[in-house]
C-alpha cells in the first residue's frame, strides 16, 4: 500500500488522490529535510516530518514541522494514551506499513492511526509531504492535512527550535 507514488493513486481515497496534481519530483531520492527544503526553495518547516512511535503498544504518527524536534514524552499525554513512548525502528515502521521507512505516505497513514499535528505548521502557506517514495513530495496546506487525517492539534508536542545535534531525517532510526 506504501510503495512508489504510482502505484498509490489507486489506493488513496479520493480526496487524497486529488493531491497528486502537487506533486514534487526531487532530483535525487533524499532523507535529509535540509536537501528536501533547499530544492523545493522551501522553508526546513514547512517539509513535514513523519515521527512514528508507540504509546505502550499503540503505534502513533506525530506530523511534524521539519525544523521542529518532537518531545516525545508528550506524545501520550496529547492522545490520552498510557504507557511508555518508544520510536519504533526501521524494521518495525517496516512491519507496520508493509513498506520501508523511505516509502511512507504520511498523509495516507494518518488515517489509519492516532495523529498528532503539530501546530507551528500553521506558519506555512505550503506545506510538503511525502507521497510514497523518498523523491515525490505533494505540496498540500495546513487545512488540508487537518481534513485529511483528522489528527489532534498540539501546540506543546514541539521543541521551541531544532538542535544540529539531533536525527534530521524523515523518521527516527
Amino acid at each position: 500500500m506504501f510503495g512508489p507514488l504510482m502505484n498509490t493513486k489507486r489506493c488513496m481515497p479520493l480526496a487524497l488522490s486529488d493531491l497528486l496534481d502537487n506533486v514534487h519530483i526531487l532530483s535525487s531520492p533524499t532523507r535529509s529535510i535540509a536537501t528536501i527544503a533547499q530544492e523545493l526553495n522551501a522553508e526546513e518547516g514547512a517539509i513535514i516530518n513523519p515521527i512514528i512511535c508507540s504509546v505502550g503498544s499503540q503505534p502513533v504518527l506525530a506530523l511534524m514541522a521539519g525544523d521542529k524536534a518532537c518531545d516525545a514524552d508528550k506524545i501520550g499525554q496529547v492522545l490520552n494514551l498510557v504507557g511508555n513512548v518508544d520510536m519504533l525502528s526501521h524494521d518495525e515502521i517496516n512491519q507496520l506499513t508493509g513498506g520501508s521507512v523511505d516509502e511512507l505516505y504520511p498523509l495516507e497513514l494518518a488515517q489509519r492511526l492516532p495523529t498528532i499535528i503539530d501546530a507551528s505548521l500553521k506558519r506555512f502557506s505550503v506545506l510538503y509531504s511525502r507521497a510514497g517514495s523518498n523523491h515525490c513530495l505533494i505540496a498540500t496546506t495546513y487545512s488540508e492535512i487537518k481534513a485529511l487525517t483528522h489528527g489532534t492539534i498540539s501546540y506543546g508536542v514541539a521543541t521551541p527550535t531544532w538542535h544540529p545535534s539531533q536525527d534530521h531525517t524523515a523518521t527516527a532510526s
